[in-house]
């Protein structure tokens, strides 16, 4: 079976199975049996009107993770390798490598590696000199002379003092095989990431296959969205945001909202968090209530403590996945999300807060997981592709002045 095939089925298969419970935990995270190729595209701002981009590049049976920076007014760049460790990465759909940037032009990239299937490490690499050369690989999860853990979804994020902020899904307390709940772990760097501080638990009770979110407000207060598990009773699937107004110290959880989605299987699907300049809060997220596919979005203008009645984000889609937003303001939303009618597709368009409805900007076919950014004036997204061994990737304006 070749490529394109193999990729199309487990894209048939992960949209089919998100409203089918099971008896047990399913540990997936979304992986895929691949071929040599580019996978689990990242994109973001780099502060002067371009974008950094990463990616897992699979080839000759290694992973590696790769850089590429989009100047202001320019296409991509060729791709630099980050880890050097040959092989030092993995490809997991829901858990691309990240990329943050730094007030000094630092940039950062944090991924999770294998030691066994779907177990190993968090790693992270810097680079000083624009892109041009990373620093070798250092593990941020303390017990890395132990037996292999399952860990991922690292997300980073980095304040206006420069310190970076790594948190990720870690399973080192997991009891029993088959336990759905794992916890979010932390560790910063206060000397623009040459030391992390010991790591450590900030929540537990948090579902162990779908992806976090890492954001800050312009006050410093820090925001972690999440899926959530509860400890007993019926096993709804809620999407939680965790706020921090202490640095980091202590956390305090809300329920985005209540969807009664009862699942005994891996979601493998996480939230969108993102915050405008005002300080509010949206978040976009996948729920099934009702074996029904939907993307939904809410806001929080008190902080992330509770937040507003959620709409859909496109009534129109027909089993939509995979939402991303970014904030413009004035409260409009910069989304992209999957969808699917005989082959899975990704839309792109502007959100309107006020008048619950969104404006489609653009579309690719046979494309998946996207990612958007908003750099200036111009916007970035990214895409895998199931049936090319790339990825898609296109620079532009969002028709905003």
């Amino acid at each position: 079976m070749n490529l394109r095939a193999r990729l199309w089925i487990v894209a048939i298969l992960a949209w089919a199975g998100v409203s089918a419970p099971t008896s047990a935990q399913m540990h997936d995270h979304a992986a895929m049996s691949v071929g040599d190729g580019q996978f689990n595209p990242f994109v973001v701002a780099d502060a002067h009107g371009g974008f950094y981009a990463v990616y897992i590049q699979h080839k000759n049976g290694k992973s590696d993770v790769f850089f590429q920076h989009a100047r202001a007014g320019s296409a991509f760049s060729a791709p630099v390798r980050v880890n050097d460790r040959l092989g030092d990465a993995t490809v997991r759909n829901e858990n691309p490598p990240k990329v943050a940037g730094g007030p000094g032009n630092e940039i950062y990239v944090a991924w999770a590696n294998e030691r066994e299937r779907f177990k190993g490490n968090i790693r992270f690499s810097r680079s000083l000199d624009g892109g041009k050369t990373f620093s070798p690989a250092v593990d941020l999860n303390s017990d890395m002379p132990g037996p292999a853990i399952g860990r991922g979804f690292q997300t980073i994020a980095v304040d206006s003092k420069g310190r970076v902020l790594v948190a990720w899904i870690d399973q080192r307390n997991k009891k029993t095989e088959d336990q759905a709940m794992a916890e979010i772990w932390m560790a910063e760097s206060e000397d623009r990431g040459k030391t992390f501080s010991h790591d450590r638990k900030i929540v537990s009770n948090v579902c162990d296959c779908c992806r976090l979110a890492l954001a800050l407000d312009s006050t410093g207060r820090i925001f972690i969205s999440y899926r959530s598990v509860p400890p007993t009773g019926p096993m709804f699937r809620d999407i939680a945001v965790a706020r921090s107004e202490d640095g980091g110290k202590t956390f305090r959880s809300a329920i985005v909202n209540h969807d009664g989605w009862e699942l005994h299987a891996c979601p493998t699907d996480g939230a969108s968090l993102t915050i405008d300049r005002s300080g509010r809060l949206d978040v976009a997220w996948f729920t099934a209530i009702g074996d029904l596919p939907r993307l939904f979005i809410a806001s929080s203008s008190d902080h992330g403590a509770s937040f507003g009645k959620p709409a859909l984000l496109d009534p129109a889609q027909k089993q939509a996945k995979h939402a991303h937003v970014v904030a413009i303001g004035e409260g409009l939303v910069l989304a992209a999300w999957d969808d699917v009618a005989d082959k899975p597709i990704v839309q792109w368009g502007i959100y309107d807060l006020a008048t619950r409805s969104v404006r489609v900007l653009g579309s690719q076919k046979e494309a998946t997981y996207p990612i958007v950014a908003i750099s200036g004036k111009q916007m970035a997204v990214v895409a895998m592709q199931p049936e090319h061994p790339d990825i898609f990737r296109t620079i532009g304006g969002f028709g905003l002045r």
